[in-house]
């Protein structure tokens, strides 16, 4: 007859372990020592240089020229051309508020109040009005009710900071070398992506525009052309590029449907035909030996800002070493060059275009509290269309794109880079004719 087996009170019918008393003392010294283990500490972000593109704009040309470009009529923006737009500005602040956010959560910035004196610097464009009126919307933005200024040059003047051309030229010459070893040493230009972008604002103009404008027609070889300025694209590309982020415009801007690309301005067409003004910029801006020269002066600051120096050089701004946050607020080609000097690229989901208004890029150090290393990483934060085109309110629950980036000039492990190595492999990009 089998024996039974007692059940121990207060216990289940489950099976029964036997646990000897040297296997309990080994769990229970397990679980003190589990307990009494460090907890890891976390990286702590020490300071961040921002990039900002300006907000919404109207296009640079009127309606009038456009439609003498294209055959067809343009809506009107409010403001002159190239301006930003009052709901430019809404979408703006909208994403430096956010922006404000992610860097009041990481600890950087306050999470009410405001910061420390020059604890955060604005630094704008003075060239255009709409780079420098950005520069006070973002300023506003991530230091709101505090009187933060966003400094400036001279207006209408070109700032080294964001276009160092004047400061150290590069030979025409060079610089088309350098865009013909992309394209097989000729002087052909587009690529698959581009020529269907082309053929698709073709069908998007219609036979009518091409009547009336024979450019229009979108038609013949795009080419690389040679000027005393630097290199330049003729033929369909240029005028794809153009028109195409027109349209982005008009749709970023919140247009009514039917004014937006005639009625067929749909993001799905938008993001059909932007591939012809991506390949014009990735060309004439982001072409490394082209990049290097016209972003030299940010490169140089980059670094020193990043290593918790004041920038030194020619043609930089006052700005002080004791900034945990600068922010500079240039424009599209601000962002083309310095990407392509540095490696950087990106595709964005919900927005065609990678450069589109309100996009920064974000360097950020970052400090292991336990080694003491610091560690360079970077993101790019983007608008989609749709939340360009309502300027609503972003959030946690509708956040802006955010992707980190591999840094191309210093390859390491998940993105990130040692902050001396960062700035070492940055100051062996600028040109030398430029370290003066």
């Amino acid at each position: 007859m089998a024996r039974r087996i007692p059940q121990v009170p207060g216990r289940g019918r489950g099976p029964r372990v036997a646990v000897s008393g040297t296997a309990s003392a080994c769990i229970a010294l397990a679980i003190l020592l589990s307990a009494q283990a460090p907890v890891r500490a976390e990286p702590r972000l020490e300071r961040v240089v921002m990039v900002s593109r300006h907000g919404g704009r109207a296009p640079t040309a009127s309606p009038a020229a456009l439609e003498a470009r294209t055959g067809r009529p343009w809506p009107a923006f409010p403001g002159e051309p190239g301006d930003l737009t009052p709901h430019g500005v809404e979408a703006l602040s909208r994403m430096g508020a956010y922006l404000r956010s992610v860097y009041a959560r990481a600890e950087l910035l306050p999470e009410t109040g405001c910061p420390a004196p020059d604890a955060v610097q604005v630094w704008a464009d003075g060239a255009t009005n709409r780079t420098r009126r950005s520069g006070h919307v973002l300023a506003d933005a991530v230091a709101p009710g505090c009187g933060l200024v966003a400094r400036h040059g001279p207006a209408g003047a070109s700032d080294p900071v964001f276009d160092s051309g004047r400061v150290c030229p590069l030979d025409p010459a060079e610089a088309l070398a350098a865009v013909q070893a992309r394209t097989a040493g000729g002087t052909a230009v587009t690529d698959k992506p581009a020529d269907k972008a082309i053929a698709a604002l073709k069908r998007i103009l219609g036979p009518g525009a091409c009547k009336a404008v024979p450019a229009a027609c979108l038609e013949g070889p795009s080419t690389l052309v040679a000027t005393p300025a630097g290199p330049r694209i003729d033929g369909p590309l240029a005028l794809a590029a153009t028109v195409s982020e027109a349209l982005l415009l008009d749709y970023a801007e919140g247009l009514p449907a039917d004014q937006v690309a005639w009625g067929q301005g749909a993001p799905e067409t938008l993001a059909q035909i932007l591939p012809a003004h991506r390949r014009w910029a990735d060309l004439l801006r982001r072409t490394p030996g082209i990049a290097r020269f016209r972003a030299a002066t940010l490169l140089r600051m980059l670094a020193d800002l990043l290593t918790g120096e004041a920038p030194r050089g020619l043609g930089v701004p006052p700005l002080g070493s004791s900034a945990r946050l600068v922010v500079l607020a240039g424009d599209d080609t601000t962002l083309s060059s310095l990407s392509g000097a540095l490696g950087l690229g990106w595709s964005l989901p919900g927005q065609p275009d990678p450069t589109a208004p309100g996009t920064t890029l974000a360097f950020e150090v970052w400090r292991n509290p336990e080694t003491g290393a610091r560690t360079v990483r970077v993101r790019v934060y983007a608008q989609t269309l749709d939340q360009l085109r309502s300027a609503r309110p972003l959030g946690p629950f509708d956040p802006p794109v955010s992707l980190p980036l591999a840094i191309g000039i210093c390859q390491a492990r998940e993105g990130a880079c040692g902050l001396e190595t960062f700035a070492a492999n940055v100051r062996a990009a600028i040109p030398p004719v430029c370290l003066r």
